[in-house]
């Protein structure tokens, strides 16, 4: 069992992203994580397996990938780019009014 502080395994989680999946010299995206993802008991933990990136609220891609070597290079991932300002608006909205609830809490990435 992980005895980890939440707050290091989200700064862990910030550090690898930017260091390992994130490519050098891109401005940083907003990244989100449900806190009820690190709850001690497995069978109350929140998950979104879902990747969903909103550009410009103009265009949407949905995927199942992950940012990891195995998701990109082994396994069957499926997603979609949708170019509808109307459609990405939605999602957009949706995650924001997670967030306006706390149901999801923005991550700090690392400079």
């Amino acid at each position: 069992m992980d005895t980890s502080l939440d707050s290091e395994v989200i700064a862990h989680f910030a550090r690898k992203f930017v260091e390992q999946d994130w490519p050098v010299g891109l401005p940083g995206p907003e990244v989100y994580y449900d806190p009820r993802s690190l709850g001690l008991h497995p069978a109350a933990r929140a998950s979104l397996h879902a990747k969903c990136v909103v550009v410009d609220r103009r265009v949407a891609l949905v995927t199942s990938a992950n940012f990891t070597e195995a998701a990109q290079e082994r396994n069957i991932e499926a997603g979609v780019v949708v170019r509808s300002a109307r459609f990405a608006g939605c999602l957009a909205e949706h995650f924001d009014s997670l967030a306006e609830s706390g149901l999801l809490r923005a991550l700090t990435l690392p400079c």
